[in-house]
């Protein structure tokens, strides 16, 4: 009995001195560990690229190469309004060949009519929740409905 209870303290008190000077230290801002991104939280090596803005759609393609199976969302700005929020989950051929993840990266919207207007607009595709945009934005594009 004695021998367990010896081997308990010779166990438990060492612990029991490292969480106490742990605590100290990570009072002290410059002992902060850095923080993990969130799922919610892009990493910063995000890839995209603007492919196609014509009157017919918008296509592009988005992934995080740090967390290859997750889908990665699009904001769609026409000038500085938000048009849309999309989801890059549609499976490209290309994406697959060029090494991007499980290749269901890309996206296509629909250009709406409010956009057909006879008017040039400047397209822009943006990681959602972030002020990074992707390669090769914005575009440009003048439509007009069909009569």
């Amino acid at each position: 009995m004695m021998i367990c209870s010896q081997l308990r303290v010779r166990t438990v008190l060492p612990l029991l001195i490292a969480g106490l000077v742990l605590s100290a230290c990570s009072s002290d801002p410059r002992n902060q560990l850095p923080s993990v991104p969130s799922a919610t939280t892009p990493s910063p090596a995000l890839e995209g690229y603007h492919d196609i803005t014509n009157c017919n759609g918008i296509m592009g393609w988005a992934w995080d190469p740090g967390r290859p199976d997750e889908l990665v969302r699009v904001e769609l700005y026409d000038g500085a309004t938000l048009l849309a929020t999309v989801t890059a989950g549609d499976f490209r051929q290309d994406l697959v060949n060029a090494k991007k993840g499980n290749g269901r990266h890309g996206f296509t919207y629909a250009v709406p009519p409010s956009l057909k207007d006879g008017k040039a607009h400047a397209i822009r595709l943006k990681f959602a929740g972030t002020n990074t945009e992707l390669t090769s934005t914005p575009k440009t594009i003048t439509c007009t409905l069909p009569s």
